[in-house]
């Protein structure tokens, strides 16, 4: 299981410890489950845990792990783990479809109940065939030019941002590629971004995208919404506001919203469904003045255009 620890440590920056469960509890266990599976216990980054490592050399059907997890939870009472040394990749694919956590050692980390998914083979060609920053990546960059350092360890954006740890490793990845930031360290990495804010954020802008998924109408300003739009702008500038009030909420908190309509544009309230959310960086109600640039820069009104452009050269 050595390798085990040092595939999610390497692969996750986790503290991992993994020692042989005791027998009291194997003990508990079917005679044919403890045939065909090694017991340890330990945690992930403080969430306790049971491993299951599977044996034998043939391939276990996904239907049975799926049995198995249920003996072994009872039992142990924790979220269940397999270690599966071999497995092929459509298996992989039919028992994520049913939930299950595993781990193949330097191949895949699969642990939904945990909320960390990370496949290490795809991973570079995602990395290589992306053409902008992904939502998570823009999250980091806005981090950046909001506050006063240069410098963030992984677990500090992990931490402020409420990203999952390989989320934030893919991010900087984007972000290297396009040389945005610097990796710095081995084994405690940071990020490092240049001083010059104005001059990043030039580089960066054709990369980045508005935050908007969706627009949906509503009769009434939703809970945790922000101003936004034009709304947000009069806010911001001189431009005079329109008949609607236009207002922003995270992709999470639109599955809540109720009576909304996807096609009448002459309700009162136009919500914008963000892809990150617009709490992260909003002051007083109001969406950041970056965010609310992208999701504007589009429209072709000069007197919005002059109003945006002034606002964004104020910031630095």
């Amino acid at each position: 299981m050595n390798q085990v620890v040092i595939y999610i440590k390497q692969e996750l920056g986790a503290d991992v410890e993994i020692t042989p469960a005791d027998n009291k509890y194997v003990r508990k266990l079917p005679v044919y489950l403890t045939s065909i599976y090694k017991f340890y216990v330990g945690n992930i980054n403080g969430q306790s845990v049971v491993f299951a490592k599977y044996v034998p050399a043939t391939i276990l059907a996904p239907s049975n792990y799926a049995k198995h997890e249920k003996m072994i939870r009872q039992v142990f009472e924790t979220p269940v783990i397999f270690v599966i040394n071999q497995i092929q990749s459509y298996n992989k694919k039919r028992i994520s479809s049913l939930g299950i956590n595993f781990i193949v050692p330097n191949s895949q980390i699969y642990l939904p109940e945990l909320y960390i998914v990370l496949s290490k083979s795809p991973q570079k060609n995602q990395i290589e065939s992306v053409v902008s920053l992904t939502p998570s990546a823009q999250t980091i960059m806005l981090h950046y030019l909001f506050c006063d350092e240069n410098d963030f360890t992984y677990k500090h954006l992990q931490d402020v941002l409420e990203m999952p740890y390989p989320t934030v490793c893919r991010a900087i990845e984007i972000l290297t590629k396009f040389k945005l930031c610097q990796v710095l360290g081995l084994r405690s990495k940071k990020i490092h971004f240049e001083e010059d804010k104005a001059s990043l954020f030039t580089q960066a802008l054709s990369l980045m995208k508005t935050p908007v998924r969706k627009k949906v109408y509503a009769d009434v300003v939703p809970e945790h919404a922000y101003k936004a739009g034009i709304t947000a702008l009069s806010e911001y500038t001189m431009a005079n506001p329109d008949e609607y009030e236009h207002v922003a909420i995270s992709y999470d908190e639109s599955k809540w919203l109720k009576d909304f309509s996807t096609e009448d544009k002459y309700l009162p309230v136009h919500i914008e469904v963000w892809d990150y959310n617009p709490a992260l960086f909003a002051k007083d109600g109001i969406v950041d003045k970056i965010s609310l640039f992208l999701s504007i820069k589009d429209n072709q009104d000069e007197r919005l255009q002059y109003e945006m452009n002034q606002m964004i050269q104020q910031l630095w």
